[in-house]
């Protein structure tokens, strides 16, 4: 295999992973993506320019267009590194080194009549761009367990070698440096060029799918925080905070396999006697401020392992777990005596604010439903009792 056999190879693996890097663009939405598919269109140009020159009489214009194209491929793969993170465009320090490169690259073929010469220049230059990449893909703020990274690193820092190496290389072909490299060495060059390159542009391709990746978890994260946030607001009454129904029956359900379990407590209803009465004489907003009010007075009371219900329009439901009815019951038994000293800041100075309640224990969450339901039983036969008196605690 002879040099152009291996230019030609080089060229057309250098064309796929261009091809690659269009593809990705429909999908991947990256500023970086963007300069490395142009780093890698203007070294596919490059390298065909260079073939088209050593076929042509007149190759000079095709040397420029090769030099510049690889000048302009370690520019933007620069720049691709970059602004991996921040997103940001050239600035007018690219512009003016594209200008340089420009002019280096239309003086460089008339230098010398050997392209070997021509190389040597070209390839200090290369390495220069590889390890400025290097160095600002170490500075970039990537993480430093990305695999996408390290490819890219080892890559860009062989790179880097293989174009310093061919200074000496190149310089000992006839016999200069008292070294003499063999001719066939010199044919595979570009097919070590070509599984850097490859090398590289793998690194690349994974880098960019490590920050789909990240962008994918931390959208997932939000969802689930939205949703956590959703199930919340639908399992809590807006206008006490406290938990409704539809979290009462989630608690039953994460809790189905447990329903066997020795969990035992009481469970206390509550009913707010003089709602409509408030209602009809002060509005609907001093009648929310009496629910709030209950509320209020209910937290202060009860711990903050027990579960406090919004269980219809004027009634709460509590749960209090481990703790029996009889302590339950000293809690409850100043409930009113709270609303009457907080109600005129809590509601309005005018506004008295009673309440009913009925209390069950449970020895089992099985006979949680059951004990609901002896409690509302009781509350309310108390509260006919005794209607238009002090309200007194029930229990079952």
């Amino acid at each position: 295999m002879d040099a152009i056999v291996g230019l030609a190879i080089q060229s057309v693996g250098i064309v796929l992973v261009t091809i690659l890097t269009f593809f990705m663009r429909g999908s991947i939405k990256s500023f970086s993506l963007r300069y490395w598919t142009g780093a890698w269109c203007c070294l596919s140009v490059s390298l065909a320019s260079l073939y088209i020159g050593f076929h042509v009489s007149n190759p000079k214009p095709f040397y420029s267009i090769y030099f510049f194209g690889e000048h302009a491929f370690g520019l933007l793969f620069v720049a691709g590194c970059r602004f991996h993170l921040k997103a940001e465009r050239l600035t007018r320090t690219y512009a003016y080194l594209f200008a340089i490169s420009l002019v280096t690259s239309l003086v460089l073929p008339y230098l010398s009549a050997d392209f070997n010469d021509l190389f040597m220049v070209q390839a200090v230059i290369m390495a220069g761009l590889f390890a400025t990449s290097l160095a600002v893909v170490q500075r970039s703020g990537l993480k430093k367990d990305s695999t996408g990274l390290r490819v890219m690193s080892v890559a860009l820092l062989l790179l880097t070698i293989d174009f310093l190496h061919y200074l000496p290389v190149f310089g000992a072909r006839k016999g200069l440096f008292g070294l003499t490299v063999p001719g066939g060495y010199l044919k595979y060059t570009s097919i070590f060029d070509l599984i850097l390159e490859i090398l590289l542009g793998f690194g690349t391709v994974m880098v960019l799918m490590e920050a789909v990746r990240r962008e994918l978890e931390a959208a997932n994260k939000q969802l689930v925080q939205a949703h956590d946030k959703l199930e919340l607001m639908a399992q809590m009454d807006p206008l006490t905070e406290a938990l409704n129904r539809h979290a009462f029956h989630s608690l039953l359900r994460r809790n189905e396999n447990q329903l066997q379990s020795s969990v035992s407590g009481c469970v206390a209803v509550i009913d707010i006697d003089n709602l409509k009465p408030i209602n009809d004489s002060f509005g609907h907003n001093v009648g929310d401020k009496a629910i709030r009010a209950v509320a209020r007075a209910v937290r202060s009371l009860i711990r903050a392992d027990d579960m406090l219900f919004r269980w219809g329009g004027d009634e709460f439901l509590i749960i209090m777990f481990n703790l029996p009815v009889e302590q339950a019951g000293k809690r409850m038994e100043s409930l009113n005596q709270i609303l009457e000293q907080n109600g005129a800041q809590w509601t309005a100075p005018e506004v008295r604010v009673a309440v009913s309640f009925g209390m069950a224990g449970f020895d089992s969450l099985t006979e949680l439903a059951n004990a609901i339901e002896l409690a509302d039983k009781a509350m309310y036969s108390k509260r006919h009792y005794t209607r238009g008196s002090d309200k007194q605690l029930v229990t079952v």
